[in-house]
């Protein structure tokens, strides 16, 4: 360990305890107004399409790799709740916070696990706290998959970690559990057999171990169902890849941006970063900073070549840029505080003094930046979110109507005149025995509207219950 590791860190963390009480109040500072924000149209589309197939069908998906099934573990996510809570959105908020309080505690187990030191591992873990760059990740419950698949990626790595020596059965058994669960999550685990072999090569010189090999295997079988399955996500446009270097670009762009706060260049600017940052990770023999390189390249390689992937999408990748970044800005702490330490007024803080100081200068400037990014970029998005479907489900609580068991159904007219009104309709009633007719099925003959039990429209913007 070095001095910066082992003289004087416990100085500036005083207390494991305290630093996580700091980690928390600022998770909740930036993060509790999210509990306000309605559902946005993905929610309501993600309750539909597992609440349709089933518990039977979900619970099948979970372990069908090669059907390419959408995301299958975000469906553990939003049936539960909707059977307790229906659509009020706050129990789902409430849900994706804690996952996303979770991943704090995982990322400064990762950092600390691969060598960071404790001050570093606990600033990355405030830069994951709350990132505003990725402000989306925090207040809109559609991009639970992401707070889930870095949840059981972190969790996988780390359990990799402890027995990659000893792979017992029941070790690989659940080594591949967790890195199961991740790939149902979203597409984006299917680098954790890449950051192993990072990993391993690394620190340790060797090639892929037997666990390495068989996580390798799993991911083969969903990249199979993901392009070849029934449900193959690349025949949607939005997941269709481009293999070219104007994605590399724009990706690099995007991402970049989200992830420095507006950064923006072309070819010369993106080259340039990237080979800072390789100078950084080689310029002295720091396993964890190479490692990390690795891992800001190589996590985003699933989007890498897809258009508009950023905000959230980046929760994985960033994991890597905030250890990579807390421990380069911890050496600058520490060079800077050995500079000043010559001054009388240093002497007089003496060196553990300065670094205090300059590290909360450093936390200071890191929040005043997020919050003026949360203001400008996030809170006008989260007021406005899903305004439209919560005044229908306004009107739904409003009207609170109950249908009998195997019951027909007739919407004549909504707001949205699409298949919305049908998700709306499911996700109210939740009792798969009905049969709902809206607009968009096209107009009921009066022989057909005699035959529905119940009639419903919307009049000036009221749901009105006509039979």
């Amino acid at each position: 360990h070095t001095r910066l590791q082992g003289d004087w860190s416990s100085d500036v963390c005083s207390s494991d305890l305290a630093f996580a009480a700091f980690v928390l109040v600022w998770f909740v500072y930036f993060t509790h107004d999210g509990l306000g924000v309605h559902f946005a149209v993905d929610d309501l589309g993600n309750m539909a399409h597992y609440y349709r197939g089933g518990p039977l069908a979900l619970a099948i998906s979970q372990f069908t790799l090669w059907r390419g099934d959408y995301r299958p573990m975000g469906g553990l996510f939003y049936v539960p709740i909707l059977a307790v809570a229906g659509l009020n959105p706050v129990p789902y908020q409430a849900a994706l916070l804690a996952i996303l309080l979770v991943n704090v505690y995982l990322v400064y187990r990762l950092a600390r696990q691969l060598g960071a030191g404790e001050l570093a591992a606990g600033l990355a873990a405030l830069v994951v706290a709350y990132h505003a760059g990725l402000h989306n990740l925090y207040y809109n419950a559609a991009f639970v998959y992401d707070a889930l698949c870095c949840f059981f990626f972190l969790a996988a790595f780390l359990y990799y970690l402890r027995v990659r020596q000893s792979p017992s059965m029941p070790r690989v058994a659940f080594f591949l559990a967790l890195d199961l669960c991740a790939l149902n999550a979203k597409e984006m685990a299917v680098t954790l057999p890449l950051g192993l072999l990072a990993y391993e090569w690394t620190y340790h010189r060797r090639g892929p171990t037997r666990l390495i090999l068989l996580s390798a295997a799993l991911t083969a079988v969903d990249v199979f169902g993901k392009i070849f399955g029934p449900e193959a996500m690349v025949n949607a446009e939005a997941y269709h890849p481009v293999f070219a270097l104007r994605r590399i670009r724009d990706f690099q762009r995007l991402s970049l941006g989200d992830l420095l706060f507006g950064w923006g260049s072309g070819w010369g600017g993106i080259l340039l970063l990237w080979a800072v940052l390789a100078y950084l990770a080689w310029r002295r023999d720091r396993p964890v900073l190479r490692f990390f390189w690795w891992f800001m390249l190589l996590t985003p390689l699933p989007i890498e070549f897809l258009v508009g992937k950023s905000q959230a999408c980046l929760y994985i990748p960033m994991v890597g840029w905030a250890i990579f970044g807390a421990i380069v800005f911890v050496d600058l702490v520490d060079a800077l505080a050995r500079v000043l330490e010559r001054e009388p007024w240093g002497r007089t803080l003496g060196h553990a003094g300065l670094v205090a100081l300059l590290v909360a200068a450093g936390i200071f400037l890191w929040g005043r930046r997020n919050r003026e990014y949360k203001l400008t970029h996030a809170d006008p998005v989260m007021a406005s979110l899903g305004q439209e479907s919560w005044d229908v489900i306004q009107q739904f609580r409003t009207l609170n109507p109950h249908v009998r068991p195997g019951s027909k159904l007739a919407f004549l007219d909504d707001p949205f005149h699409t298949w919305d009104m049908l998700i709306f309709a499911e996700l109210w009633f939740r009792d798969r025995s009905l049969d709902i007719h809206v607009p968009r099925h096209g107009p009921l003959t009066p022989k057909e509207l005699a035959k529905m039990d119940y009639v419903f429209t919307f009049q000036d913007g009221k749901l009105v219950e006509l039979k």
